[in-house]
């Protein structure tokens, strides 16, 4: 039988300045990072993918009892007949406990996933994680712009985002999946489902089967930016019972706005006035709107770009946070 093996690669926490979020992007912090992280004794690694100034810490618990359980299964999976059915996947970090005062963020590879070597995605744990084992947290699914990269929101700053939300009361705790969607969100030429598809069927069950997320609709929001804006809300005008609501930022149109008025859940539209996109945003908004759907539109100062996101991502954070009633959790 086919078995599909996960993978946690690293967990990386990130450094907060609280005097202003500009200053995580000032000239030097790298080098303040580096200087703090070692008088905590923290060791200091550079992590493929993300700016200078990210600090990977090495997290050693599970890895050692993961690893022998993944051999008893490949070893049992050998043995197992043709006919046997299809097992879950095993929650290789269903014990995985995040202590505070910091949240931590993993990276998950879905060896074998339909949508190609674009399966992987990372997730964020807020600080506290695992400590009550009933406790459950909505989910908000974050998808980056055309050509971006999986660890798009993480260089945008989203962890530190998170963390100065938590800690100011101004959003609850969740949990963010950082989806890779490709350069296309159309796989690497092996995928064989589209990417609609691959998140219904398989991401969305990996997280659910995986994490402590709070089950249903009611737990999950889905949104993005740029292209991965359009695919955000395209998802929920076709899955209308797995999301409670969408955002789209600096969003291109999607195929069928009365779908997606017909989903009755808040919709986020922002776009920057300077953006080439803005004339077809504003449109969206007030066919939506027509239509009866509850928009919420927010454009404001700026071009199509990461320094606008940037901006702006605290604000995503609080709709999400909002709509899935994170702060009464």
């Amino acid at each position: 039988m086919a078995l599909v093996m996960f993978v946690a690669n690293r967990h990386v926490t990130h450094p907060r300045s609280r005097s202003s979020r500009l200053s995580r992007r000032a000239p030097g912090w790298t080098a303040l990072a580096r200087a703090d992280a070692t008088k905590r004794g923290r060791p200091v690694r550079h992590t493929p993918g993300l700016p200078p100034g990210r600090i990977l810490v090495d997290v050693t618990h599970l890895r050692l009892a993961v690893a022998g359980l993944g051999a008893v299964v490949t070893l049992l999976a050998g043995c197992a007949g043709s006919s046997d059915p299809p097992r879950p996947a095993l929650p290789a970090l269903a014990s995985t406990v995040v202590p505070g005062p910091q949240g931590q963020a993993e990276h998950i590879a879905l060896t074998g996933s339909s949508f190609g070597a674009a399966g992987d995605y990372w997730i964020y744990l807020p600080p506290g994680y695992g400590q009550d084992p009933t406790r459950r947290y909505p989910v908000v699914y974050l998808l980056h712009g055309g050509s971006d990269t999986v660890t798009f929101f993480l260089e945008l700053g989203v962890q530190e985002d998170m963390e100065d939300g938590l800690s100011s009361g101004a959003l609850g705790p969740m949990l963010l999946v950082l989806v890779d969607g490709g350069p296309k969100f159309e796989g690497d030429g092996s995928a064989t489902r589209s990417f609609d598809d691959y998140l219904a069927t398989e991401l969305i069950p990996d997280v659910d089967h995986r994490w402590r997320t709070l089950a249903g609709r009611r737990g999950r929001a889905v949104g993005g930016v740029s292209l991965g804006g359009r695919h955000a809300l395209e998802f929920a005008a076709s899955h209308p019972t797995l999301v409670a609501a969408v955002g789209g930022h600096s969003s291109t149109v999607p195929r069928s706005p009365e779908e997606l008025a017909a989903a009755k859940i808040p919709v986020y539209l922002d776009v920057g006035k300077s953006d080439g996109l803005y004339d077809d945003d504003a449109a969206l908004a007030e066919q939506l709107r027509r239509l009866g759907a509850d928009v919420r539109w927010h454009p404001g100062d700026g071009q199509h770009g990461r320094a606008y996101w940037s901006a702006h991502l605290p604000d995503y954070l609080r709709f999400y946070s909002d709509a899935l009633g994170a702060r009464g959790g």
